[in-house]
C-alpha cells in the first residue's frame, strides 16, 4: 500500500482542523461576553432569566438551552428549535458560537450540555472559554458518572469554571470548593444573593426557585443592569417547557390539580416542588385534598428508581401510586420494599392522559391532586402537554382564576 496518499490525507485533515479551530477562536473573539450556565438543576430556566435580564438591559443577546426541548433564543426573544440529526454532543456548541457571532451578539448565554467530568472540562476550556460562569446548585443526580456523592458532583461542576473570568454560584454549600478552584484559574467568585423571599418568587406566573433568580440578578449586577430593569427582563422571559407548573382541570365534576414535578428528577428538587405546592395548597384550602402520585421513568434512568420510590413512603403523603414508563416492574419492587401498600400501586397500561383523568374522576369527588414526578420524556411530556392545553394554570401568587372543563 502506498504511504503517500495516506500522508497527504492526514496532512489535509490536520490543516482543516487547524483552520476550523482558528475560525472558532475568531468567532469567540467577536462575542465579548460569553456566559456558561452549569449546575444540577435549573440551568434552562436560569439561562432564560439571564438572557431576559441582559436583553432588557440593552445588550444584544443570543441564548441556547438544552433542557426538555433544546432552543436557540434570538435577540428579540423569539425561539427556534434546535434540530439534531444524531445524538446530542457538546460539539453542537461550536455551531451556536458561530450563529451568535454571525448575529453580532454582545452576549452569548449557553446552558452546559456536559455531564461526564472530562466533557465538562472540554466544554469550557476548549469550546466556550466563557467570561462568566454560573453554577446554580450541586444535587444528587447523574451520580453514576459525577458521583458517588454531592461533593463529587460539585468537583465535576468545578471543571467548567472559566479561566480569568467571573463565577456566580447560586447556593452557599460548596462555595468554598468553587472559590478555591476559581482562584487557581484567576477567576473571582460571587455568591448570588440569598435575600430573596417568597413574595419575590411569587411575581412569576409559574413556580420559580430562589437560586435561579438569584444567579440571574447577580449576573445582571456584574454587567451593570439596574435591579428594576433586571426584574422586568426576567418577568418577560418565556419559561422553559419543562418549568414547574400547576394546572387545574375539571373532569366530570372533579377538579384535578396537576402538579408537574416531572423535570425535577432528583430527591431534593422533587421535594422543593412539593414544598412549594403545599404553600399554594394552604392558600387554596386544599391541604386535605387526596394526593395521587404518578411516577414516570425512562429505561436509561434506573439508578434513580430507588431514591424516587423511597420518596413515596417517606416525604410525600402518597396513598395511591400510578406507574408509567419503561421501569414499572423494578419500580413496583422498590415501592414494596420500602413499605408501600401493594394494593395501592396501579400500572397504567398503554398510558394516555385521558386514562389518567378518567381514573381520578371515577375514584374521587370534589378535588384531587395528581403529583407527577420521575422523568419528562415520552408519556411524561404528553401528560404535561395535555394539562397545559386543556387546563388552567394556577397562578403562583396564591390566587385562582377558576378551572377549565374537559370531557
Amino acid at each position: 500500500m502506498e504511504i503517500w496518499p495516506v500522508l497527504a490525507l492526514t496532512f489535509i485533515l490536520v490543516v482543516l482542523g487547524i483552520l476550523e479551530h482558528a475560525l472558532h477562536q475568531h468567532n469567540l473573539r467577536k462575542i465579548p461576553i460569553r456566559i456558561h450556565v452549569n449546575g444540577t438543576r435549573g440551568k434552562s430556566t436560569t439561562t432564560r432569566l439571564i438572557a431576559g435580564v441582559l436583553r432588557e438591559g440593552g445588550y444584544v443577546v443570543v441564548a441556547k438551552t438544552t433542557g426538555t426541548a433544546p432552543r436557540l433564543i434570538l435577540e428579540d426573544g423569539s425561539e427556534e428549535p434546535i434540530l439534531r440529526r444524531r445524538k446530542a454532543s457538546i460539539i453542537e456548541q461550536v455551531r451556536i458560537v458561530r450563529e451568535a457571532a454571525k448575529r453580532e451578539a454582545d452576549v452569548l448565554v449557553v446552558e452546559c450540555m456536559a455531564v461526564h467530568p472530562e466533557m465538562q472540562w472540554v466544554a469550557e476550556k476548549r469550546i466556550l472559554h466563557s467570561t462568566i460562569g454560573v453554577i446554580t446548585n450541586a444535587r444528587e443526580d447523574h451520580l453514576d458518572v459525577m458521583g458517588p456523592t454531592r461533593g463529587h458532583v460539585a468537583e465535576t461542576l468545578a471543571l467548567a469554571i472559566p479561566r480569568r473570568g467571573r463565577l456566580v454560584v447560586g447556593e452557599e454549600e460548596f462555595i468554598g470548593l468553587f472559590k478555591e478552584e476559581a482562584e487557581k484559574l484567576g477567576t473571582a467568585t460571587y455568591l448570588a444573593p440569598a435575600s430573596l423571599g417568597a413574595q419575590d418568587l411569587e411575581r412569576f406566573p409559574y413556580m420559580m426557585f430562589r437560586e435561579n433568580v438569584a444567579c440571574a440578578l447577580k449576573v445582571g449586577e456584574l454587567l451593570a443592569v439596574p435591579e428594576e430593569v433586571a426584574w422586568a427582563g426576567m418577568l418577560k422571559a418565556t419559561p422553559d417547557i419543562g418549568s414547574t407548573t400547576i394546572y387545574s382541570l375539571e373532569h366530570v365534576g372533579v377538579t384535578i390539580y396537576f402538579v408537574n414535578a416531572l423535570a425535577a428528577n432528583d430527591r431534593t428538587s422533587t421535594l422543593l416542588v412539593w414544598d412549594r405546592w403545599q404553600e399554594l395548597a394552604a392558600q387554596l384550602g386544599l391541604e386535605r385534598a387526596p394526593v395521587v402520585g404518578l411516577m414516570h421513568n425512562r429505561w436509561d434512568r434506573s439508578f434513580r428508581v430507588p431514591e424516587l420510590a423511597t420518596l413515596a413512603t417517606t416525604d410525600l403523603p402518597l396513598k395511591i401510586m400510578l406507574l408509567t414508563g419503561d421501569l414499572v416492574p423494578v419500580t413496583k419492587r422498590h415501592l414494596r420494599k420500602h413499605g408501600f401498600n401493594p394494593r395501592a400501586i396501579g400500572v397504567v397500561e398503554k398510558p394516555t392522559p385521558q386514562k389518567v383523568t378518567r381514573y381520578l374522576s371515577n375514584h374521587y369527588q370534589g378535588a384531587v391532586v395528581l403529583f407527577a414526578y420521575g422523568n419528562t420524556q415520552g408519556f411524561g411530556q404528553e401528560l404535561a402537554d395535555f394539562f397545559r392545553r386543556n387546563g388552567v394554570q394556577v397562578p403562583n401568587d396564591h390566587t385562582s382564576d377558576g378551572v377549565r372543563s374537559s370531557s
